[in-house]
């Protein structure tokens, strides 16, 4: 397939992912189990037959988002990561997943027993009103991804790269299906805690939920190749602008975090508890856009023998 256009993940439309994020200056801490938690999530996998190959990234950006946390806490993230990502693309077992985490029991299909064994792990200790979020996310994802192949025509022999919709990057309509918002709901049993109701529905804390997976879910876009094609905010840069204003944005959302739990009234151990998931929203960010950043050094390697950009 031959691509003229300038390279997405070029140098230029990535710079100021550096020049302008002054965390982005200093090295993204990597969890030291790093390669036990990709030995485990490839076994874990390869099990459940979910065929997890070594090289894939899971590992890598679970290990940065929970570094500071514990292997089990950053190996179960992985996991979900790595069904999340066979979530997407099996469509035939979404209504079954959904099923599962309302109770029922899994079918044949593996994406719905990877599941239902992840979801042993993580559900209980939750609360109802935990759970039901996460439903209420899985679900939204499952309404907002592509239907089953068998009901939509055919797609043609060389698609053109996808593109985003005119509001993906604005207001309600942000584009958050590659991620699934639901995957930040888990980093609270990953980490084996629980944000209070009183902080969880409040507009502070839906401030820094949103923008956190509005950046992953950006940076997922680029690294995938998928790009808007028109002109303005819906070119490459424009993105990547975006992704940085929305970056400083969870600072300063996260930053008004302590005011919020002092004005809730809780006590030192609850308030260190939204703190840790606080600081996880961070580095799931963080953690993503080093990933896009990894993804434009692969691309610039491929394209280092054509002067050009040209890729064939």
């Amino acid at each position: 397939m031959l691509t003229l256009s300038r390279p997405v993940l070029s140098s230029e439309a990535l710079a100021p992912l550096t020049e302008r994020l002054a965390a982005m200056t200093a090295p993204c801490p990597m969890h030291p189990s790093v390669h036990r938690i990709e030995a485990a999530v490839i076994t874990w996998s390869r099990e459940l037959g979910l065929e997890a190959v070594p090289g894939a990234d899971a590992h890598r950006l679970a290990g940065r988002a929970l570094a500071g946390c514990d292997a089990p806490s950053a190996t179960l993230f992985a996991r979900w990561l790595v069904w999340a990502g066979r979530f997407r693309e099996e469509p035939a077992a979404r209504a079954g997943v959904l099923a599962v985490a309302g109770g029922g029991d899994p079918g044949p299909h593996v994406v719905e027993r990877a599941f239902a064994d992840l979801w042993r792990v993580s559900a209980p200790g939750m609360s109802e009103g935990w759970r039901e979020r996460f439903r209420s996310g899985l679900a939204a994802q499952h309404t907002a991804l592509p239907a089953p192949r068998d009901a939509v025509p055919p797609a043609p022999r060389r698609p053109a790269p996808p593109v985003l919709p005119d509001a993906a990057l604005s207001g309600a309509g942000r584009d958050r299906t590659g991620f699934g918002t639901y995957l930040l709901d888990l980093v609270e049993p990953c980490l084996g805690v629980e944000v209070p109701v009183s902080v969880a529905g409040s507009p502070q804390w839906r401030a820094v939920t949103e923008a956190s997976g509005d950046v992953a879910a950006w940076c997922d876009l680029l690294a995938a190749g998928r790009v808007p094609a028109a002109a303005g905010e819906r070119t490459p840069d424009g993105v990547v602008e975006r992704i940085v204003t929305r970056m400083e944005e969870l600072w300063t959302a996260a930053r008004a975090v302590p005011a919020l739990v002092e004005r809730r009234g809780l006590d030192f151990a609850a308030s260190a508890e939204v703190t840790r998931v606080t600081c996880a929203f961070l580095t799931v960010s963080r953690a993503y856009l080093e990933r896009l950043l990894e993804a434009g050094t692969r691309y610039a390697a491929q394209t280092r023998e054509s002067p050009t950009g040209v890729r064939l």
